[in-house]
């Protein structure tokens, strides 16, 4: 199992820290976490073929998680000498397969012409694939928002897309190997719907996790030591997302 960090901020524009989308590979599937702008192109840099995908999972329908979803879909529908059969899986929260409808109507010209599109929508729940599971949670942060946990290859991750109740992901993150959980702000700052770097730390040590990866950076919590934050208030392996960072497990 190994994760490419695509984006590691937000919607708003700073070096090393793109909107979010994450690379997860395993044995036998490529999953993409999330696809905001600019993902395609980012994918391209770490030289992995963006026509093996076969599955997107979508945490939320904000469009610095989704807006290079239409962009995947009119790239597979355009690469010149290669036409793909593959079906394409969309996973994600309650309301995705309305809003690609709405999008695909908009963009008449660009739907799936020569493969199918497979959306499947998920409250809390677990779907299981040939080689590998996948559970999820509601996180607060919209009506239908999730955070997925993916098991494979004897290793577990949990991505938390964004967050404002992290007591719901407690079941979900618990003894997970690694934990991509978004840390939007330092300790201090008080949000409605993203987490600080206390609330992060806390969810940690409850869970038992054994590694933490911070992301949907913020500038403030960009600025701050939000390593050492966390770190007050879980004992575990902390890090900091950037874009490019490349995590095995």
């Amino acid at each position: 199992m190994q994760l490419t960090v695509l984006g590691a901020g937000t919607c708003l524009p700073f070096t090393g820290f793109s909107a979010p989308g994450y690379l997860l590979e395993l044995s036998e599937d490529t999953l993409l976490l999330d696809a905001g702008p600019g993902t395609l192109g980012r994918i391209a840099v770490h030289d992995f073929d963006y026509r093996d995908l076969r599955f997107i999972l979508i945490t939320h329908l904000h469009p610095d998680h989704t807006l290079d979803l239409l962009t995947i879909i009119q790239a597979f529908g355009a690469t010149p000498g290669w036409t793909r059969k593959d079906e394409l899986s969309l996973i994600g929260c309650t309301g995705l397969k309305g809003f690609i409808e709405r999008q695909l109507d908009i963009f008449q010209d660009i739907g799936p012409e020569t493969f199918s599109l497979n959306v499947t929508e998920m409250d809390a729940g677990s779907l299981r694939f040939p080689n590998w599971t996948l559970a999820s949670a509601l996180t607060g942060h919209t009506k239908s928002s999730l955070a997925f946990r993916i098991e494979a290859d004897n290793r577990s991750i949990v991505y938390t897309g964004d967050v404002a109740n992290p007591e719901g992901l407690v079941d979900l993150c618990s003894n997970v190997d690694l934990l991509v959980c978004e840390c939007s702000f330092p300790e201090g700052y008080h949000s409605e719907d993203h987490l600080n770097a206390r609330q992060v730390g806390h969810l940690a040590q409850a869970c038992s996790v054994k590694r933490v990866l911070l992301t949907h950076l913020y500038p403030p919590a960009i600025h701050a030591d939000i390593v050492g934050q966390v770190q007050q208030h879980f004992s575990g392996r902390v890090e900091k997302a950037r874009d490019g960072l490349i995590i095995a497990l």
